[in-house]
């Protein structure tokens, strides 16, 4: 009986170290293979030439095109933890506007950050001390895409009249109710090719060429999150324009998201507390074929507004703006023309 057991162990140390040795085979052999140059931008802390605005001691990527004695439009991109960077055909309305883009704290080309400075709130009051620079006390007009149109939601609640007209392009769920209801999982998929993608991507990220302690998590989530959701798109493919970016804020990410959690670990948000108060035309721009946040979702997002109206970009994904950039800026053109937003 003894000699039994001591047989089964040892065949068990045999397994246990046969599984060691082929993972550690395997680690080596996809840490050869993965070899690489692969760039990560430095950020406005590192590299100081890229344009830049200081707020508030706080220190902001940034870009403005056009005249500044025009109308001021100002861009939010989405995320949480992405830049503006596929935004930018919206720069065509700089022939009629002054035309602001900015990476929002602890992303994109802005400088890191301490994790405990950022939040669902702290990404509101940033974009007010965005509107409140360049608005010079006047109002403005505000485009947000997908997470950056639920803080102009927020936003609007709070500050209904510092803005004059709010195009909202396929916001996430914009109350923690809704999402429930709607019962659409975001995040990591579990599907055999995302696996070996993220796998690929995490290897990558040990050869990540960076100046800071984040760029290795920075470029895992920019290679990986695009593909998290492809329902976003036709035919569940993901564009050009679903991958173009100059760099994630993973830490951003997490923390901001973090911050959204109740003690259970369930999401609280309510980003249409005090939208009643928004008079003016509120523009929902979304896209034909977005099965998870396209027109259903913004035709009960719209209904929150006293005037919500919702406009279908076709043959377009949640990039509508990099996807259909004609389109979508024609729409958003005629919206900007109208009275107030009337």
């Amino acid at each position: 009986m003894q000699a039994s057991r001591d047989a089964m162990v040892k065949t068990l140390v045999s397994i246990g170290a046969a599984i060691v040795v082929t993972g550690g085979l395997l680690f080596a052999a996809m840490f050869v293979l993965t070899r690489g140059a692969y760039f990560i931008p430095r950020t406005v802390a590192e590299d100081p030439s890229i344009p830049h605005i200081t707020i508030n001691g706080v220190t902001f990527h940034s870009e403005h095109f056009g005249e500044p004695t025009r109308p001021v439009v100002i861009v939010v991109h989405g995320g949480p933890g992405w830049d503006y960077r596929s935004l930018l055909p919206i720069k065509a309305l700089s022939d009629e506007f002054y035309v602001v883009f900015y990476d929002q704290r602890g992303t994109g080309l802005s400088p890191r950050v301490d994790p405990g400075q950022l939040s669902l709130e702290s990404s509101i009051d940033d974009l007010d001390s965005i509107v409140h620079h360049f608005g010079h006390g006047g109002t403005v007009r505000l485009i947000g895409h997908s997470w950056g149109a639920m803080l102009v939601s927020g936003y609007l609640g709070r500050h209904p009249d510092k803005v004059s007209h709010a195009v909202l392009a396929e916001p996430g769920f914009l109350t923690s109710e809704l999402a429930r209801q709607s019962n659409v999982r975001f995040g990591p998929r579990w599907e055999a090719g995302f696996l070996l993608r993220a796998t690929r991507v995490w290897f990558e990220s040990l050869h990540s060429n960076g100046s800071d302690k984040d760029a290795a998590s920075d470029y895992f989530l920019g290679q990986v999150a695009p593909y998290a959701n492809p329902e976003y798109y036709c035919q569940g493919i993901v564009p050009n324009a679903g991958t173009e970016h100059w760099r994630a804020g993973a830490q951003a990410a997490q923390a901001i998201l973090r911050s959204a959690l109740d003690a259970s670990g369930n999401f609280q948000i309510n980003l249409i507390d005090g939208v009643d108060r928004v008079r003016r035309r509120v523009l929902f721009l979304t896209s034909e074929c977005n099965r998870l946040i396209g027109q259903d979702q913004q035709m009960k997002h719209s209904t929150f507004f006293a005037k919500g109206t919702v406009v279908v970009v076709p043959g377009s994904g949640h990039m509508m703006f990099g996807e259909k950039p004609d389109e979508s800026i024609h729409v958003v053109r005629q919206y900007l023309h109208s009275l107030e937003g009337d």
